[in-house]
């Protein structure tokens, strides 16, 4: 039935094989089922009712070469169905007419049943087909599962190859458009609850009520290693092309995949790698970025454009006195590996890009070396403080910052002091072990040998992170020499700098993606979104390279960053942080999916919805825009991107995006408030100005609970975060009594005892000042209190019903004054513009046709609209200018 190669389920094919033959047999299909099966669907039934009766199966672009003889069960090939997301009603799945008889369901008054199961399982797969161009889906393994006859037995379920999925159409581009396809709620649409409008809990059951089972279950409990025993290398390779790279060809020819390195580079190009490669002769530099935490993030941005100026240089297409280059600096113990692999690959690597219109492939040559501190900090500081070296970036994320809730640098953190206490003056530290210390060492030792300042550029993810850095530097430089501080100071730049690019984390499908699709054997390539932000303000010690030229669309350099940084902190970077507690307690796992759920994503929007009062206007930005597009790249399922990455560090991602945000918002509300009291003529520009920070509150709630340990279930949920051991007991006091159950004590006791703990989890992430303001903290309790009462779900239910009257609300505003203008319009026209537009109506047809016949000849095959209907309109273009024209019920303009 359809494209995809989903089967008619084998029930009704065996039952109609016990009709007659012949007319007789195709006349019981239209009488029997009637409106079930459109035309398609009514020939598929057909063509298979001509199989022989041994073999049900159908051919499936390959996957007969893996399966068994005709006796395995007909429809036990269910690889993936659950990246379909579709409950399969266990009658409809029956593979034999011996099943069917034991379940009394073979005879012909048992067939109304069995109809009514089948439209259910026709509805799920309508759903997934209006949304099957959006790609990959499934939060089970993406290993491809094979071989679960066994594993369902016991439950008769049974479902398609995955492979039977790849039809053309689905491997055309995918709309741009963004739209929670419908197929990722198949299964909340198919059987499940519903709350109604008042808040009351409703059974939802579609279909005749027949027990379901969810495949992704069975899937989930059936292990990776009995998916990987059972699944030959071929199929894998299959299926991770449909599972991860919607855009490839089924039938694309196989190629020898080489390793990654400079020495290959012409090799893959010759096997006819799609993947874009630097140019021989291009990676020379004579002047480097020394940039310090070499990730995915960096590699992404810095690394990437870096490396398409050296390609336009190279070709002549941009003109710059000097090129530049990069050298990888790895200074942590974690930074062992990424040395590793870049040296090994001649600082080579691989950049998929991969959105909802296309996907690329680009190796990226503008790393030229690597050095690794801790493995020879003086051959590595030697290197650093040469004279070529004019600018040292770094991407050390939040917490490489060793930041108190003041904004001051820690001292006491261990590295920090060890830094601190083992400087060497005019020769700085002999092995530095923060960022700053490493900062600190080589400017002094320049400015030793008289070599002048550089620049230190800061790609982290913070508001003004160009001031951030240079405060706890000057801070760390004051501690250890107070003239060096004052020579940064006054020399030495630190500009602020904003990315925009959504970079998951590197997954080892991403490795074999590279390795099938491009024929490159790359051990640690970067997946990002196609979209990409880069605003830098214009402040460098001794020069910059020019990357405003080589990518002018994507980068821009300002005296001002920051009305853009807020924007993308608060926007996307809160956002992100606000998802994925409260996205996690939901049980998903991919950001995609967690976009898919109604609940989640009308509480994302209301949570962008309320942090962008807090910004002011962005040059040549819309806002409600923005806010839109991040809602389709949060969608975006090609990169499959974890909300675990999201929750990384937490406590210090709200801080360093909301702390400002909530004193700008809390000093704003107060005013606001003392303005309307003081003067009732005056109104607010914005009618939800007076709103608090309800959802912000929510967010806060979500990361509390998530902190707290266990999930509803009372399984464990793992905290990636600096501040763990301080905020984990502070979450247990606050959820005491976590599931509505009794109190011990004093209820009115336990209840101060939680909103204690609140105020003391919200002053540990952002300070006093926040935890001061008791309107905030009390909005988080009674969130908390919300959430431990119920669970996750229910509030963001609740949430999303808040949400949908407030647009409902809008929307009759809206469709009120509408008809308030089309009232004031018709009065406003005068009546000769009225009968204007009546000749027009009138005289348009006649127009039209006279120009449908002139328009058959080759001369005028290319003109639009026709002589004609060109006159009516220039004879009524006086009495009309000014007015507006609407189209009467079945009329045309």
């Amino acid at each position: 039935v359809g494209e995809v190669g989903l089967a008619m389920p084998v029930p009704l094919v065996a039952h109609f094989r016990e009709r007659p033959s012949g007319e007789n047999q195709i006349t019981s299909i239209d009488s029997d089922y009637g409106t079930l099966l459109d035309e398609e669907a009514r020939q598929e039934v057909i063509n298979q009712l001509r199989v022989p009766s041994g073999d049900l199966r159908r051919p499936m672009l390959g996957e007969l070469r893996s399966s068994g003889g005709s006796d395995q069960p007909p429809m036990a090939r269910a690889w993936k169905l659950s990246a379909l997301d579709l409950n399969l009603p266990l009658a409809v799945t029956t593979a034999s007419p011996e099943s069917l008889e034991a379940k009394n369901l073979s005879g012909y008054q048992n067939l109304q049943k069995i109809r009514d199961e089948a439209a259910q399982f026709r509805r799920g797969y309508s759903d997934w087909r209006r949304g099957a161009a959006r790609g990959a889906r499934g939060e089970a393994s993406f290993t491809a599962v094979h071989g679960l006859a066994d594993a369902q037995a016991g439950s008769g379920l049974q479902g398609l190859s995955a492979l039977e999925q790849q039809a053309p159409s689905q491997h055309s581009a995918p709309s741009p458009v963004s739209s929670r396809s419908r197929s990722r709620q198949s299964s909340r649409d198919l059987v499940g609850p519903a709350i109604a409008e008042d808040g009351t809990l409703l059974e939802v059951e579609m279909g005749v009520g027949t027990p379901t089972t969810n495949l992704s279950d069975t899937l989930s409990a059936a292990g990776d290693a009995a998916d990987e025993a059972a699944l030959g290398d071929e199929a894998s390779g299959d299926w991770l092309r449909f599972a991860f790279n919607p855009f490839s060809e089924p039938a694309a020819p196989k190629r020898q995949a080489l390793p990654l390195c400079a020495a290959n580079l012409a090799a893959i190009g010759a096997a006819g790698s799609a993947a874009s490669l630097p140019a021989q002769g291009s990676r020379e530099a004579t002047a480097h970025i020394a940039h310090i935490g070499v990730g995915g993030f960096h590699r992404s941005h810095l690394a990437y454009v870096t490396d398409v100026l050296l390609t336009k240089q190279h070709a002549g297409e941009v003109k710059a006195a000097e090129r530049w280059g990069i050298i990888g600096v790895g200074l942590m113990p974690w930074d062992k590996k990424m040395a590793e692999v870049l040296t090994k690959q001649d600082g080579l690597y691989s950049l998929l890009l991969r959105g909802n219109a296309a996907a690329s492939a680009r190796v990226i040559g503008s790393i030229l070396e690597f050095v690794f501190v801790p493995a020879d900090p003086e051959a590595a500081l030697a290197r650093l403080c040469s004279a070529s070296v004019r600018i040292v970036s770094l991407t050390v994320t939040e917490k490489g910052y060793y930041r108190c809730t003041d904004g001051s640098l820690d001292r006491t953190a261990p590295l920090v002091k060890q830094d601190i206490d083992e400087w060497g003056g005019a020769r700085g530290l002999a092995q530095p072990r923060t960022a700053f210390g490493l900062i600190c060492t080589i400017l002094q030792r320049r400015r030793s040998a008289g070599l002048g300042p550089l620049t230190v550029l800061s790609c982290d993810n913070m508001p003004m992170n160009g001031s951030v850095c240079r405060a706890v530097t000057l801070d760390f430089a004051s501690a250890v020499d107070p003239d060096l501080a004052a020579w940064m100071e006054r020399d030495v730049a630190f500009p602020n700098s904003m990315v925009d690019r959504i970079t998951p984390a590197t997954e080892n499908e991403h490795r074999e993606l590279l390795r099938s699709e491009y024929g490159i054997i790359d051990e640690w390539p970067v997946i990002a979104e196609p979209f990409l932000q880069w605003v830098i303000e214009d402040s460098f010690s001794a020069g910059r390279p020019s990357w405003e030229l080589a990518m002018p669309n994507d980068v821009m350099l300002t005296a001002d960053v920051e009305p853009y940084e807020l924007m993308k902190l608060r926007l996307l970077n809160s956002s992100h942080s606000a998802l994925s507690y409260a996205a996690m307690l939901c049980d998903h796992v991919f950001v995609d999916d967690a976009l898919a759920d109604p609940d989640v994503f009308a509480f994302l929007r209301a949570y962008m919805l309320e942090v962008v009062k807090t910004l002011g206007s962005v040059h040549g930005v819309d806002l409600a825009e923005y806010q839109r597009s991040l809602l389709e790249r949060f969608s975006n399922a090609y990169i499959k991107d974890k909300l675990a990455r999201l929750a990384l560090d937490g406590s210090q991602k709200f801080m360093n995006t909301l702390q400002h945000a909530l004193l700008y918002y809390r000093a704003q509300q107060e005013l606001v408030c003392e303005v309307l009291a003081k003067s009732s003529w005056v109104a607010p520009a914005h009618k939800h100005a007076k709103e608090g920070t309800d959802i912000v509150a929510l967010a806060l709630a979500a990361f509390m609970r998530y902190a707290a340990g266990t999930d509803a279930s009372g399984e464990p949920l793992e905290l990636v975060d600096p501040l763990t051991d301080a905020l984990r007991p502070i979450a247990v006091r606050a959820y005491a009594g976590l599931g509505g159950g009794p109190c011990i004590g004093d209820p009115a006791a336990a209840e101060r005892g939680r909103l204690e703990a609140t105020r003391a989890f919200v002053e540990t992430i952002f300070g006093a000042e926040v935890a001061g303001w008791e309107a905030f903290v009390s909005n988080v309790f009674e969130h908390a209190d919300r959430i431990r009462r119920s669970t996750m779900r229910d509030v963001l239910r609740q949430c999303r019903l808040s949400q949908r009257r407030i647009v409902r609300a809008e929307k009759e505003e809206c469709e009120a004054r509408l008809k308030e203008l089309c009232k004031t319009d018709e009065l406003l026209t005068s009546r000769s513009e009225k009968d204007a537009v009546r000749r027009f109506y009138a005289e348009a047809p006649a127009a039209a046709a006279s120009s449908d016949s002139a328009a058959r000849t080759p001369a005028a095959a290319n003109r639009v609209g026709g002589p004609g209907l060109r006159r009516v309109a220039t004879a009524t273009a006086a009495s009309l200018r000014g007015a507006r024209i609407s189209a009467p019920p079945g009329g045309r303009v």
